[in-house]
């Protein structure tokens, strides 16, 4: 009971901030448009800014955590190949979308939240140089499904690589490293203005996720969005932990590993599949079932690895 206890103070506390954003959009006090800013102003300022000062002001080093690094680059590897034999069944123009709900977690957001409500900062800048990582991966992954499911899809590599150096969370992970191995040290003033930005990044990312939701797509899912669902949130973890057995990560690298692995799927790639020509209504249906019950799964296999992996 007490392992237990410990796995949903991690999770129900993210869980329930959601359903506090979803609720609060529904009586009208979080707007479309406020939901749409502060989106954007999470991505583009305050998630930055607390992914760079986590890392710069932690004992994390980029050689320790190589093998962190390895098996969750190596499990997502394997999962895009499995999520893609278990869409074969499926319509053609659904499998892009049914593949990446599959394979692409909320790391970002959820992920992150849940490695700092278990490990506080040493959690979370081990988690967002995890999650640099395998969103390079993930970005380059989705990209790559769409255009070979969709006819609308028309990109560049080029454009693709370009993309993924301006992305405001990966520069911010490399700016922290760079800055942390060339000994730089910042004003008292510069760090605590970051911590004040840090400090409202997951509480208002969250409402905004919540706000987003709409659960009454849960009704009209289909057997295909109850599969991608599962495949993330079972599936996905199960090797990614395995991944972290074979390079012998200790019981926090193991956590951390599996609560990014067991993050539910990415609301972005339900605006990939709007974007790219996919299936959005599956796409969309993907994100609320998983988010829905991440809870669940996160928790309980939480609480096994404390039992198992102590």
């Amino acid at each position: 009971m007490e392992t237990f206890n410990f796995a949903l103070s991690v999770t129900a506390p993210i869980f329930l901030t959601l359903l506090v954003g979803y609720g609060l959009a529904r009586v009208g006090l979080l707007s479309e448009s406020f939901v749409d800013d502060a989106s954007r102003l999470v991505f583009l300022v305050t998630l930055p800014a607390l992914l760079f000062f986590n890392i710069f002001g932690s004992d994390a080093q980029l050689g320790e955590e190589l093998p962190l690094l390895a098996a969750g680059l190596i499990g997502s590897l394997l999962t895009v190949p499995l999520a893609w034999v278990v869409a074969r069944p499926l319509e053609y123009g659904d499998r892009s979308a049914f593949i990446q709900g599959a394979f692409r977690g909320n790391l970002g957001i959820i992920g992150l939240a849940w490695a700092a409500n278990a490990y506080g900062p040493g959690g979370l800048a081990q988690a967002a140089l995890l999650m640099a990582v395998i969103t390079i991966f993930y970005n380059v992954a989705a990209v790559a499904l769409f255009a070979v499911y969709s006819q609308k899809a028309k990109f560049s590599w080029v454009k693709l690589a370009k993309d993924i150096a301006s992305n405001p969370l990966i520069l911010a992970i490399v700016l922290a490293l760079v800055a942390k191995s060339a000994g730089v040290v910042l004003p008292q003033m510069v760090v605590q203005t970051g911590d004040y930005l840090a400090s409202v990044t997951l509480p208002l990312a969250l409402l905004c996720i919540g706000a987003s939701l709409d659960l009454s797509m849960l009704s009209r899912s289909s057997f295909g969005a109850f599969a991608a669902s599962g495949f993330k949130l079972l599936v996905v973890p199960l090797v990614l932990v395995a991944a972290g057995w074979l390079f012998g990560l200790d019981a926090q690298s193991m956590a951390i590993l599996f609560l990014l692995a067991a993050a539910p799927t990415a609301s972005a790639s339900f605006i990939m599949a709007r974007a790219l020509g996919g299936n959005s209504q599956l796409a969309a249906n993907i994100v609320a079932l998983s988010t829905l019950f991440s809870i669940v799964t996160a928790s309980i296999g939480l609480a096994l690895l404390k039992v198992y992996v102590p």
